[in-house]
């Protein structure tokens, strides 16, 4: 529960004014596969590893699920377990990397079918190996996993040499599956230019400003989308700030003395990051629905036209006190959330910790920036 609790707090999975579609689609288009979830590269050999020895068992579904648990144990006697799933929670916990990382599993073609399911990994060898000793054939070859994964260490998942560090193989093994999985994005562009360690945003890192073609389109796309929209999430908190120090609660020091300071210092950094007059939102869009195979959602799509049409109107230094800004992220909220709105409702108001959604939006950038760094480490070996 707590994993899931800071999960939430993490600023790329809030929702609260209904951006998800747009975001998840933009990030899906730079970094396929991906998910907020993810934390360490190597996670997607141990998964395989896992299930390939389960399937070996009388239970394999049980055994999976016990060979997952076992790895936590492992992993927390190396000396690195930054991003280990379970190190509060040890063998209790419910999230397995399984279900975290199946998506990408499926995506990079680690699994074989991308139609299967966790149960259909585990139990198909031993179908494979139950219809052989009924016809003679030699069904038990099909291959479940990739014919070139490499193998699991000795004593596995007991013991888990290296942790999370990958060999050279294993992350020559990655990076192929991923070229060959992404070609021509910024994931796959990212795995040739290392990105920095500590770069905040993709459109602030070196190597991934040198990507050209469609990716950087869809870069700059992106990091206009996140400059204008913060604008709608920072002033949303200013408005429940100021209705939370009218409250009278003070848990959260002067939230409206800083959410003034942070909207006067976006609307300063603006013009850098996007040309409102210029910037085609359209393009953009219709890069989201491709993306999806989808519509995006009507309220969504017309919030934020409306609001990058409201921005153009008027002057972004001033909108901490544009009534008609205001007045529009207070539908907008309602629309949104219904009873659960903030805005308006002291309930709600009270368990506010001083942020929601506030935060420029990243695409997922912290979570892949450290996958790739694990693969670049790895081929550094």
């Amino acid at each position: 529960m707590r994993e899931i609790i800071r999960l939430f707090s993490d600023r790329d999975s809030r929702d609260e004014l209904g951006l998800g579609q747009i975001r998840d689609a933009i990030s899906d288009g730079l970094f396929p596969g991906t998910s907020t979830l993810l934390t360490r590269a190597r996670y997607l050999l141990f998964v395989p590893w896992c299930l390939q020895k389960a399937a070996q068992r009388p239970d394999p579904v049980k055994e999976a699920d016990r060979y997952e648990r076992l790895l936590i144990g492992a992993i927390k006697d190396t000396s690195d377990t930054a991003g280990l799933l379970g190190m509060r929670a040890g063998a209790a916990l419910r999230n397995l990397p399984s279900g975290v990382y199946w998506s990408m599993l499926r995506h990079y073609g680690i699994l074989s079918d991308p139609d299967m399911s966790r149960e259909d990994a585990v139990r198909l060898p031993q179908l494979a190996r139950s219809i052989d000793d009924l016809d003679g054939e030699n069904h038990a070859k099909l291959h479940v996993w990739s014919s070139s994964l490499p193998p699991a260490p000795e004593g596995f998942p007991t013991d888990a040499p290296g942790g999370f560090s990958l060999s050279r193989v294993e992350a020559e093994w990655l990076r192929d599956r991923i070229l060959d999985g992404a070609p021509d994005t910024l994931m796959s562009h990212l795995l040739v230019a290392p990105p920095a360690r500590d770069s905040p945003a993709p459109w602030r890192d070196e190597s991934a400003l040198l990507v050209g073609g469609e990716p950087r389109t869809l870069l700059d796309h992106a990091k206009a989308f996140s400059a204008v929209m913060q604008g709608a999430q920072l002033l949303y908190n200013l408005l429940i700030a100021e209705e939370y120090e009218t409250a009278g609660l003070d848990k959260v020091a002067d939230p409206v003395a800083g959410y003034r300071e942070r909207i006067e210092k976006w609307s300063a950094a603006l013009p850098a990051h996007v040309d409102l007059a210029t910037w085609d939102l359209a393009a953009l869009l219709r890069s989201v629905e491709i993306e999806r195979g989808a519509p995006v959602h009507p309220s969504s799509r017309r919030f934020v036209e409306d609001w990058v049409a409201l921005l153009r109107a008027s002057d972004p230094s001033g909108l901490a006190d544009d009534d008609v800004a205001r007045a529009f992220l207070v539908r907008r909220e309602r629309q949104h959330k219904g009873a659960q709105a903030r805005i308006g409702n002291r309930a709600r108001l009270a368990g506010w910790g001083g942020e929601s959604g506030a935060g420029a939006m990243t695409y997922r950038w912290a979570t892949v920036r450290g996958i790739l760094t694990d693969i670049h480490e790895g081929l550094a070996r």
